[in-house]
């Protein structure tokens, strides 16, 4: 079957003839049979046998064959758009239709039509590069993005100075080449990125004032939107190329390198890198020293609300678990049978407010902001008066902090070393409030924000652990075919040993198994 339409298609090709737009339906006609082959060829599976260095060379032949019939659309889209045609159904500007007509992103379309038009204005050798498949698409778009002025037109046309004077075989001067020449000759001998930076400094020299009058530009088209939305917040905007590359290097520095459990993709963790170089800010003071309080998160909650949340209770007074998990047991009146409906009793409860916010805070988000914050007692009289106002007290003082970040010097979670500047103090064995777990060293640990959020909100427990002393590890491999499974006995640390070792934290999970750092060749090897 498949050499029956390869014949078809040489057979084809022999008989184009008659008017341009016929030939040219005649090509399409070639290029769909062709590619139907192609397909099918390939969908068969019978390319199993075929070596490898003639499938490489395949795929770059009909990587060729891409790049040639992508210019040629282009070299199209400015015949198309002179006709005036597209207009007639309402569009606004021809990328406008050539964005809904193809289904592509306006943005192509936008960069297509660009291209188009250099190519047919300013780029006449390009243009017939790019249709003999000698440059291809990166080759065109570094070309055209330096086609922006008339004085780099102009360059791009005008005679290279400065070259070694040429001959040809009959002994006559060489004239030297175009700007655009010139550098497509370079094309062969430089990979894409280095090409890229060769036509930029090109244009720059052309035309060095046209870079300050786009950077201008970009300074007034700059802005960043932080609007919230339901569920967080939306972020959108333009920056420069100075204040990108200062934010990308700063998120990228945060970012680090993935623990080998960390499954977030790279926008999550980018992300989390945004938030973190925010609470970088705050937590040192490096914004708003001036002001009369230094700005940061604030939680508006009442006394027995932050009680009822961090203790995860309902509100009730029924239990809705100690694991640690998201506590929205809460929201339904545990006392019907089927759970469904909200008590109206429930609903005039003061819910916890993260300032700025529109709604509720999460019982998880405010419980990992307790554990280290600083709180301050105000009381409201019964007509909203305020009574008295408290001092400020940090959950974890100087002092302590101090003492915690000389023992764990970075994020205590196995496998992370964020360092003391990006963690938090968390009450690791008893919960400040929900354990009625007291604030000092034996009972504090670093954890990154990161796995802050994940020890509060997976039902993940945390053990100071000595060497030599009986482990988790031990209990998760005991025989499970008992009933019951005795309690790993955990001595007690002396207070020598919580802090200054030779100890560390040790992370179970909510099955009773411990959390261990495997590096990567060690999980390959496993």
């Amino acid at each position: 079957m498949v050499e029956t339409e390869l014949d078809a298609v040489g057979d084809g090709a022999a008989g184009l003839d008659g008017g341009a737009a016929s030939r040219l339906e005649g090509v399409l006609d070639l290029l769909r049979a062709g590619t139907d082959a192609l397909t099918v060829l390939v969908a068969s599976g019978d390319l199993a046998d075929v070596p490898a260095a003639v499938l490489a060379q395949v795929q770059r032949d009909l990587r060729v064959l891409e790049h040639r019939s992508a210019a040629a659309r282009l070299v199209m889209l400015p015949q198309l758009d002179a006709d005036g045609v597209w207009a007639l159904d309402g569009s606004r500007s021809f990328a406008a239709w050539l964005a809904r007509h193809d289904d592509v992103h306006r943005g192509t379309a936008n960069r297509e039509v660009r291209q188009g038009r250099a190519l047919r204005d300013a780029l006449p050798a390009t243009r017939a590069a790019a249709l003999a498949g000698a440059v291809g698409p990166d080759h065109v778009s570094a070309l055209a993005g330096a086609a922006t002025t008339d004085a780099r037109v102009r360059a791009l046309a005008a005679p290279v100075t400065g070259l070694p004077v040429r001959y040809d075989d009959d002994g006559h001067e060489v004239a030297p080449p175009s700007g655009e020449e010139f550098l497509l000759a370079q094309a062969a001998l430089h990979p894409v990125p280095g090409f890229a930076r060769l036509v930029r400094r090109f244009a720059h020299v052309a035309d060095p004032d046209a870079d300050d009058r786009g950077h201008r530009d970009a300074e007034d088209r700059e802005h960043f939107e932080l609007s919230l939305t339901m569920g967080g917040w939306h972020v959108s905007g333009f920056l420069t190329e100075e204040h990108g590359t200062a934010l990308r290097t700063a998120l990228d520095a945060i970012m680090g390198a993935p623990a080998a459990d960390d499954e977030r993709t790279t926008t999550q963790r980018r992300a989390q890198a945004l938030a973190d170089l925010a609470r970088t800010c705050l937590d040192h003071g490096h914004a708003g020293t001036g002001a009369a309080v230094r700005p940061h998160l604030n939680v508006t909650v009442s006394w027995d609300e932050l009680q009822r949340l961090l203790a995860g209770t309902h509100p009730d007074g029924n239990d809705t678990g100690s694991d640690g998990g998201s506590g929205h047991g809460w929201q339904g009146d545990a006392r019907r049978p089927d759970g469904d409906g909200t008590a109206l009793r429930n609903l005039t409860r003061t819910p916890a407010i993260l300032e700025g916010s529109t709604g509720p805070l999460p019982d998880s988000v405010l419980r990992k902001l307790a554990c280290d914050s600083e709180i301050t007692r105000i009381v409201f009289g019964p007509d909203s008066q305020i009574l008295n106002v408290g001092r400020t007290q940090r959950t974890v003082t100087g002092q302590l902090r101090r003492a915690v970040i000389a023992r764990d010097q970075h994020c205590t979670w196995p496998g992370c070393h964020e360092p003391p500047q990006r963690c938090e103090v968390h009450h690791a064995e008893r919960h400040w409030a929900r354990d009625r777990g007291e604030t000092s060293a034996a009972n504090s640990a670093l954890l990154c924000w990161h796995h802050h959020t994940v020890v509060d909100t997976q039902g993940i427990t945390m053990r100071w652990h000595t060497p030599g002393t009986s482990t988790l590890a031990d209990a998760s491999t005991a025989d499970t075919t008992t009933e019951a499974r005795p309690e790993p006995t955990w001595p007690e640390p002396t207070p020598s040993e919580a802090l200054l070792g030779p100890g560390g934290w040790q992370f179970t999970d909510r099955h009773g198994r411990t959390i261990e750092h495997r590096p990567h060749w060690r999980a390959d090897a496993a």
